[in-house]
This record gives structure tokens, sequence and C-alpha cells, in this order.
């Protein structure tokens, strides 16, 4: 891994450790629609600079529809769980994503399971038990997964994990430029959209002024934690990238506690045991 690819990784898993808590910020109590339209939008201006460098071709936009689609879904969803439930709950159930590109590879790579496989994907629902923790293991897993925000957290890994596959794909075809601005504006065209047939356009701008620096704040982690994904993508295999990338999640677990004074003393242990799982299932993907 070159140091442009290795200071971008560093830089991502900086950047996404207070994504999750600039999203939470901006979009407690608002409309999750128009908070994820903001988070999208706004960074499509932010990244408009990076083509001085970058070369850019219409093209792109046609090829990024499909993933613009399944992340527009992905993070629709993302933004509401983060805003209406905690943070250092729900984040380690991000580490899924990994599980799914497992069984992606399997189907489609006719990959299959040995021991450490088993003990990753062990390891990652073990993890979940520290998340809720009750008396006994069964009522701590059943506590999680009956928890609304924990179900739709792993949808969202599972969506997540399918855009990845398309990103690395494209990646090879355009440029880490004009594919994160295809892909912002495209998700902000689609959940543009989405607010025009529910008639809360005219909420956009009451919104922004309202929490204006969070959504600013939240706007440059987001732009730029994924614009320094794709940049990782050109030297690095995303089974890979994307593991690594899981190191934000302590940081998130940290800073949930620092900002909302949540309780993560078991969560933390737990986001950790999940982080060392999804580490030995990529370590597998890429035998």
């Amino acid at each position: 891994m070159g140091i442009i690819a290795g200071s971008a990784l560093t830089g991502r898993i900086l950047l996404l450790g207070y994504e999750r808590i600039a999203f939470k910020k901006a979009g407690m109590e608002k409309n999750s629609i128009i908070s994820t339209f903001l988070l999208f939008f706004i960074p499509t201006f932010l990244l408009l600079p990076i083509l001085f460098y970058y070369s850019w071709d219409f093209i792109v936009l046609l090829y990024a529809f499909p993933s613009s689609v399944i992340y527009t879904a992905a993070f629709l969803i993302y933004i509401n769980v983060l805003s209406n439930y905690e943070v250092s709950l729900i984040v380690p159930f991000y580490n899924f994503n990994i599980f799914f590109l497992l069984i992606l590879s399997i189907l489609f790579l006719e990959d299959t399971f040995n021991t450490l496989k088993i003990i990753g994907i062990f390891m990652l629902f073990l993890g979940t038990t520290f998340l809720n923790k009750e008396a006994r293991l069964l009522d701590s897993l059943k506590a999680v997964y009956n928890n609304r925000g924990c179900q739709l957290m792993i949808l969202v890994s599972m969506l997540m994990a399918i855009g990845r596959v398309i990103d690395t794909f494209l990646i090879r075809t355009f440029n880490p430029g004009e594919y994160s601005i295809a892909l912002y504006f495209l998700i902000s065209f689609d959940i543009f959209i989405i607010l025009l047939f529910t008639k809360k356009v005219k909420d956009i701008i009451p919104t922004f002024k309202s929490r204006y620096k969070e959504f600013l704040i939240g706007s440059g982690t987001n732009a730029f934690s994924y614009l320094f994904l794709l940049i990782v993508l050109t030297e690095m295999e995303v089974s890979v990238a994307e593991p690594l990338s899981m190191l934000s999640i302590i940081l998130s677990i940290i800073f949930s506690y620092l900002f909302f004074e949540e309780k993560i003393k078991d969560r933390l242990i737990g986001g950790i045991i999940m982080s060392i799982g999804a580490v030995l299932l990529i370590i597998q993907l890429n035998n």
C-alpha cells in the first residue's frame, strides 16, 4: 500500500469515527429524509473543487445510478437510526457488512467455509451480546435482536456491502473524483424526488438554518471519508479496506460517551470483539 492510499485510509478511519456523531447531532429531532438530503446535497458542492485535479465524464452519471439507488435506501435508514437510537448500541452492527460480503463470495465465487470463517462469524454474534447486556447470554441476544434500531442497522450493512462491491467495479473505470461527485449528486436527486412527493421541500432551508454548523460538519466528514475510501480502493481490495475502516467504530463508541454520555463499557468490548471477527472473515476472503 502506497503513501497516498495509507494516508487516505487513516483519514477515513478518523473521519468515520466522528461522522456518526455528526450525523446524530445534525439529525436529532429532525425529519430524517430532509437530514439525509442535506448530508448528501451539501457534499456534492464540497467535492466540486477536486475536479481541478480529476477529469469529468458525464457518462459516469449513468453508471453510478444503480449504486445511488442502493445507497439512497441505505442512508435514509442509516440517518434515521443514528438520529433515534444510541450510537454505541447500533453502530457496531455495521460490521455485518463483512458477513454479507462473505455470503456473496460463497454464492458467486464458490467460496467455502473453514474454521477461521466459523470463528469470525461466531465472534460477530458474540460481540452483539455485549451491546445490551442482560443476565443470561440468550436474554442478551434477544434484547439486541428485538431492538428495531439493531435490525435496521443490519439491513443497512447488507445494502452497504452491495454498494461497496459496485464501487470496487466502477472505480476501475472512473476516477475517485468524478465517481464520488456523481454518486452524491444522484443520491441527492433521488431523495429530492421523495421530498417532492411528500411535500417537504419547503422545510429544507429551515432545517438547514436550524443546525447549519452540524450539517456542514456532517457533510464534510461524509464527503471526504467516502472520497478517501475510493482512493484506497484504487490500491486495495474492498474486502481489506472495509474491515480496516471498522476501526472507526471503536472511535464512534468512545465519542458517543464523550458527546452523549452513553454507557459504553460493555459495548466497547462488544465492538472490539466484532471488529476482530470481521478481520478474521476478511483474512479468509483474501486466501
